[in-house]
């Protein structure tokens, strides 16, 4: 009998020391997409599913994001990649590792390690997963100090706080790039600045933007535009949608995304009505060469269903001055999170 109280004993012990707080989220959607680039037609069907993992215990954070799409293709295949953080073969059947990172606090600072891609901006597109990333923050005085790097790109170290109602951040790389944002709100408007100046090393490579938001009688409007140097391009995925991804030719060949020196602008307004959120943008590329001149209007409707997917049509007109870049898309998702 004492023996079998004393195996019960262990057994309970070791239970609760191997259950671990793990949660579980995610999200799938599926999207058709209809395009007609200047008459050449052309429809296709994707998905993209996403799996984040975390776990803690105490103070401590690890959190791992999973992904497959439909570029990763058919399962049992493989192919090679460069993507920092990954194998350089990989099974496209399976779900790639993507953000893999942990954080805890050691003598009173937030220590983050790992690998992780950060947000986008209206300028820049800031997703490196860089090998042997890490982030070390503390707060003095009400100024918080961040210094980030990883072992094959730059060092940071990021300054932020409020100064008189104004949110500050200022931050410089080892190769002299200065970067400050600033932002307030005033009577419900927000006014957001964002400026990247020339590195040592490269003239003209600054990129500057600025936004003013805010809700007037249910309508929530927006104003942005982003500016850049003769050396420097714009590449964020926000506000104004992929810059990556806008439609362009160069020297008679196709290609795409923003060149050197080009500017945008863009209004956008969103409501809802009977239920369903309903979004208009209007943006203009202001190109360094007249013939790649853009206009973009996307209209977007997205609904809620009671079975927990959400359905939402998106049609975009991409109007150029050269009209082999006109493009017009129609793309119908459906996505679920939990």
């Amino acid at each position: 009998m004492k023996k079998q109280l004393l195996i019960a004993a262990v057994a309970a012990t070791m239970t609760s020391a191997a259950i671990a707080d793990i949660s579980i989220t995610g999200g799938m959607k599926v999207n058709y997409k209809d395009t007609d680039n200047n008459g050449a037609l052309t429809n296709a069907i994707s998905h993209e599913t996403d799996l984040q993992i975390t776990g803690k215990s105490g103070g401590t954070t690890v959190y791992i994001e999973l992904n497959n799409d439909s570029a990763d293709g058919l399962a049992g295949t493989t192919s090679s990649t460069t993507t920092a953080g990954t194998d350089s073969t990989e099974d496209n059947g399976n779900f790639d590792v993507e953000d893999v990172w942990m954080k805890t606090s050691i003598a009173g600072a937030t220590v983050k390690a790992g690998t992780w891609n950060g947000s986008d901006s209206l300028v820049s597109a800031d997703s490196a997963r860089a090998l042997g990333k890490f982030e070390v923050s503390t707060t003095v005085s009400g100024v918080t100090v961040i210094a980030d790097g990883s072992s094959d790109a730059n060092k940071n170290i990021t300054f932020k706080g409020d100064v008189a109602g104004v949110a500050a951040s200022y931050k410089i790389d080892d190769e002299g790039a200065d970067e400050y944002k600033l932002s307030t709100t005033m009577n419900g408007v927000t006014v957001a600045y964002h400026n990247v100046d020339d590195s040592d090393s490269t003239a003209n490579t600054g990129k500057s933007s600025i936004m003013v938001s805010g809700s007037y009688q249910g309508f929530d409007l927006a104003y942005a535009q982003a500016d850049t140097d003769t050396s420097a391009s714009i590449t964020g995925d926000s506000f104004f949608g992929d810059m990556a991804a806008v439609e362009r030719t160069s020297g008679g060949s196709a290609s795409d995304g923003m060149a050197s020196g080009d500017d945008v602008s863009g209004f956008s307004i969103k409501t809802n009505v009977a239920g369903n959120a309903l979004k208009a943008r209007f943006v203009t590329i202001d190109a360094t060469t007249a013939a790649l001149d853009s206009d973009i209007m996307t209209l977007t409707a997205t609904r809620a269903l009671a079975s927990g997917v959400t359905v939402e049509a998106t049609y975009t007109d991409e109007d150029s001055t050269t009209a082999a870049n006109d493009k017009e898309v129609l793309d119908l998702e459906l996505a679920v999170k939990f």
